[in-house]
Parts: C-alpha cells; structure tokens; sequence
C-alpha cells in the first residue's frame, strides 16, 4: 500500500512538472489595452469627500481575459472591477475611489493589475496610477499655478517622464490654466524631435483649467539616443509666440519586455570590478584620469550604448558603443575636469551607463576625491 501512495505521489508531481513546463506567460501589449495608466485629479477640497475615477481596458487578444484582483497601495483608495471574463473585442472597467480624508498634501497611489488569459495569465501585473493635489480650502488659479508662460498658467516648467524604452511610446500629463480673463487657444510653437504635446480643451476657456498631455517616442528623434534626455516645448498662445520653454526629461534605456525566458537566460550579465574611482586631493583646475573595468559574465555579448556624467565635467575617452563577448572585459576610460565644477570640497561625480543587459540596464560609477 505504501508503495502504491509513493507511486500516485510520483505520478502527480510529473503531472504538475508538465503542466508548468507548458504554461505560457502573455504580454500586455498582446492581451490588454487601457484608456489611461495615469488619472490627475488635479486640485480638489477635502471638504468634497471622496474622489473616484475610471479606468477601461480592451480585451486585444484572442482569448478571454479576466481581473483576478486589483491590488492599492494604500487603505485610502479603494478599486471595483469588471468580476466576469471578457471576451475578445469586449471592455471592462476598474474603478478606484480615493477617500481624500488625510489632509492637505500631493497624493499618488498605485493600483497593481492582475489579469487573467485562458487558463494563464500576464506575465507581469499592470500599474496603474491616480494622483492629485487636496487642499484644505479653495484657492485661486494664480495661488495654484504659480509659473507663467505668458497667460499659461504651470505648476512648473520642468517635468520627468522617468525611463523611456527603445521603440515604445510614453506618456504623462498635467494640470494647466488659462489665467486670462478670454478663451486661449494653446498651439507648439516648437518642440524637440520625438516630443508631441496637445491640450484639451483648446482652446482653454478664461479662468480655466485644463490637460495638457506628452508624448515621448523615441522613433520619432530623428536617431538613436540613450541616457538622459531632455525635450523642450514653446507655445503659441492667442497667437503670441513666447520664448519660455516647458521641459520634459528622461532617461531613455533598451527594451527587455519582449524577452523570452529563454532570452534572459542568454542574456549578457555586466559585472563592475570596482564602481568607485578616488582620485585623492587636487587641485581646481586639475584634469584627472579614470578608468572603470567592466567583465561580461552572461552568455551574449554586452553592449555599452552610452556612459554620461553629471553636469558637463566628465569627457569619456572610450569609443562607444563597445561590445564585449562573454567572458570579456573593457575599459572605460574617462577624464574629469575640475575646471568645471562650480565649487570646492568632496565631489561625487556619477556616471550613468546604458547597457543591454536586462538585469542591469543602467549601472553608476563614481569618481571621488577632493578639489581645493
């Protein structure tokens, strides 16, 4: 008999082993398509209780798909959900409520997404994110949006958008005025290759606030850029055209999304052996010399795209991009100008890396030491 309980046992385990060797994991892009990953409540009273928007997403794949669970990152949000499968072409809804009884302050909360395919699911749940600003009384436009582009009212003219990957489209938005006392009709004046902004409604009505969404693709740049960009915008506004520029910035990186597993195990593994360069004491003006040695563990070649410092002090001396086989090495090289640097002390200059590994996309170095 105990014999027999071992050989069910082993049977059952097999079956199971089989059955998770022939699971497959589906992307989003592939299954799943949202309306909006970001809500802005913009400015709202706490005095108006609870806020609640919505989300609604398309079942793109040939398969039914179902919301197994819509997980807050936070007690104060709280989301509802389409419960039934949706089938192919078909929509559902998530809706989540923020109780916005916690006092003045910014707020942004996260909901995590897990969906459902067949008898599978996504490989990875969906983020999505509300936001917005809960005042403890009403305040005018002007206290709101304190930076002006001509009558275009901004709560700032510099924006990050975070990481931007190769070939995929990014998007955010956020709250703008219309502080004039007539409609504003918002046209680009001009605006960095890749960089697409639209307002709605345009024209803004007098006193009023509205959306103003970007969109970053990298296609559209006119080439292959890595590392950290910065996109700039100038409008038209009432047929004006005004100077000051609304800055989006980002960090543009490889795209590993649509790696299999079998990729990622294949994939190049980037090992630093010392991050940190000390160059000691010198003094302002001195150039000093730096070199990093970067080994390619993995089972594919490596590739460096792009090695940038902070503000304009480090020049890298490699030829990029550099390539390196597995069981590899290389150099970077890079000469740090103390010349520019606008003060004296300990410096910390960090360099940022792009590589095409997907466990470790962006690496920093650093160059130490003391300028006097």
């Amino acid at each position: 008999m105990k014999r027999i309980s071992i050989l069910l046992s082993l049977l059952f385990l097999s079956c199971v082993s089989l059955f998770a060797q022939d699971e497959t994991f589906y992307k989003e892009a592939d299954v799943i398509r949202f309306d909006k990953k970001v809500h802005d409540f913009g400015d709202v009273l706490i005095a108006e209780g609870p806020v609640t928007c919505l989300f609604t997403f398309t079942n793109i794949g040939s398969q039914p798909i179902v919301v197994h669970n819509v997980i807050s990152s936070c007690g104060c949000t709280t989301p509802e959900w389409t419960r039934e499968p949706v089938r192919p072409g078909a929509t559902g809804t998530i809706q989540a409520t923020f109780s916005n009884d916690q006092g003045p302050y910014p707020f942004e909360k996260t909901l995590t997404v897990y969906v459902g395919v067949g008898r599978s699911s996504l490989e990875r749940p969906v983020i999505l994110r509300l936001r917005g600003v809960s005042h403890e009384k009403k305040k005018d436009l002007d206290e709101i949006f304190t930076t002006k582009i001509g009558p275009l009212g901004l709560r700032k003219t510099e924006t990050s958008i975070g990481y931007i990957d190769q070939g995929v489209v990014k998007s955010d938005q956020m709250q703008v005025a219309n502080l004039s006392k007539s409609d504003l009709t918002v046209e680009v004046a001009s605006a960095t290759p890749g960089l697409t902004v639209t307002v709605a409604p345009n024209p803004i009505p007098a006193r009023s606030m509205a959306r103003l969404n970007y969109v970053v693709d990298p296609a559209r740049m006119g080439g292959t850029y890595w590392g950290k960009r910065q996109f700039d915008v100038t409008f038209r506004l009432g047929g004006k055209t005004y100077s000051d520029k609304l800055t989006v910035t980002g960090v543009i990186k490889d795209h590993f999304e649509d790696m299999t597993k079998a990729q990622t195990e294949q994939a190049p593994v980037p090992v630093v052996e010392r991050s940190y360069f000390e160059f000691g004491q010198v003094k302002k003006g001195a150039t000093v010399s730096a070199s990093f040695s970067i080994r390619n563990k993995g089972k594919s070649p490596l590739v460096i795209h792009h090695v940038e410092g902070q503000a304009g002090a480090s020049t890298i001396q490699t030829s990029l991009p550099i390539t390196i086989k597995p069981g590899g090495k290389a150099d970077v090289k890079v000469r740090f100008n103390t010349a520019s640097l606008d003060y004296t002390g300990e410096v910390i200059e960090v360099l940022t890396v792009i590589t095409n590994a997907p466990t470790k996309p962006i690496l920093n170095l650093f160059i130490t030491g003391n300028v006097q």
